[in-house]
């Protein structure tokens, strides 16, 4: 068993390696350079507001296309291509002399996260596929937690070491690190389980039957209403710290924290209540924690309402996969949700990080009419996310005997094995459970 479960631990590694360092890109980075690009390229929190909603961009237009990639080359073959992304970006970001150079930076290193991040998430869910909210959490917990633990780190280096020094170290230790979980995903997952695939198509749906449901469309425009409230906490918190008279990075922090370390929590209770109620408990969160911070400048009190909206933003991520494969199926579960991120990428970025940006220009810094906004549409979420109808829909339950469903056994065997031993650790982490 010890053996079996370290197996299990390696696979969620190899897909999770990347996956944090796709979080410190897209959680972390703009919130720890926003500061220093406005003052290096004389620019203010509209044109740094833009960074974020190229990088949505990037997302938005390739995650459909990463997702058919994937499933004809495989996670190890995903994360090369990511990770010469990421070499093509920061050279970009070494000779910037614009903001505009930042947002292709932007656009072109969020490409590399979009060959991880939806690949990663697709394959530790085919592994293990009656845990997927927890082993969604583990991944959305790296992702997310990411940039929490390395935002004060890239802060001080910042201050002390100086901005190309920074970069060059996190473009270093990411190719190490991508190189190693190529290895581990190599030697480990199993990727070539053609008839299991075949199987699972017979109750799948198509990417077209996925697009004529209710369902798709209200995951959608949750993708729309939570994606572009939370986000924008990632550049407006450093600006609202330092509105208030507190420490620059330390509301980011609470945010990161957050939105990382509750993951794996809704992960797990996703699998016990079910995505739709965890959902719309935590984007309710978001709401009550948008509305409390702009009335106090106490920082606990606001740090509190961060925690709000982190534990709703980090939700969103980590009940959004099990939610669509539990609806859809995992058979053409990497495009369907890549359609799903064209919500997050095309119109998020740009009715969150953006139009905060411009009311706050346009009000003089009234955070309060901000937060309201961010608040209202976090509710908004809130309302649409209850609405979704959770159960499994089957486009064909006939047939259940077919020569692609018995030969399958033996993969179907080796996925048991690893959601068994799933459930062992997680006895292991909470004995009452046993």
């Amino acid at each position: 068993m010890k053996n079996k479960v370290l197996d299990s631990i390696v696979k969620i590694a190899g897909c999770g390696i990347p996956i944090f360092w796709a979080g410190v890109i897209s959680f972390g980075y703009p919130g720890v350079m926003s500061s220093y690009w406005q003052e290096k390229f004389h620019v203010g929190n509209t044109e740094t507001g833009l960074v974020l909603t190229f990088m949505l961009l990037a997302l938005a237009l390739v995650m459909f296309f990463t997702g058919r990639i994937h499933a004809k080359i495989g996670m190890a073959y995903c994360i090369l291509i990511g990770t010469a992304f990421y070499l093509i970006a920061f050279i970009i970001l070494y000779f910037a002399k614009s903001i505009y150079w930042v947002y292709v930076w932007a656009f072109t290193v969020n490409l590399g996260c979009s060959f991880v991040y939806g690949p990663g998430l697709t394959t530790v869910q085919q592994a293990f596929p009656t845990r997927k909210g927890l082993v969604s959490g583990i991944i959305n917990l790296l992702f997310g937690i990411s940039a929490a633990a390395l935002s004060p780190i890239l802060n001080a280096l910042l201050n002390h070491q100086g901005y190309n020094f920074v970069n060059l170290l996190t473009i270093s230790i990411m190719v190490i690190s991508n190189m190693v979980a190529f290895l581990l995903v190599k030697i480990y997952i199993r990727e070539d389980n053609r008839s299991q695939q075949k199987a699972n198509s017979l109750h799948d749906m198509t990417v077209k039957e996925s697009l004529k449901t209710k369902e798709f469309w209200l995951i959608w425009f949750v993708w729309i209403f939570m994606g572009a409230s939370g986000i924008s906490m990632i550049t407006l918190s450093k600006s609202y710290a330092t509105e208030i008279g507190k420490p620059g990075v330390s509301i980011l922090t609470t945010f990161n924290l957050a939105n990382g370390l509750f993951r794996i929590v809704v992960g797990w209770l996703s699998d016990k209540i079910g995505a739709r109620i965890t959902g719309a408990l935590a984007f309710f969160l978001t709401t009550i924690g948008y509305l409390v911070m702009p009335h106090t400048s106490n920082l606990l009190i606001v740090c509190i309402g961060t925690i709000g909206v982190g534990i709703g933003f980090g939700a969103l991520f980590t009940i959004s996969g099990p939610l669509a494969a539990d609806i859809f199926g995992l058979t053409n579960f990497g495009m369907i949700y890549g359609i799903i991120f064209t919500a997050y990428g095309l119109v998020a970025g740009v009715v969150g990080p953006a139009i905060s940006g411009m009311i706050l220009e346009k009000t003089n810094n009234n955070y309060t009419i901000v937060f309201s906004y961010l608040g209202g549409m976090a509710f908004l979420g809130t309302l649409l996310i209850y609405c979704i109808n959770d159960k499994k829909r089957k486009t064909d339950t006939n047939n259940t005997d077919t020569p692609e469903m018995k030969k399958s056994e033996t993969e179907k065997k080796d996925i048991n094995d690893n959601d068994s031993i799933m459930v062992e650790i997680e006895c292991q982490l909470n004995p009452s459970l046993k």
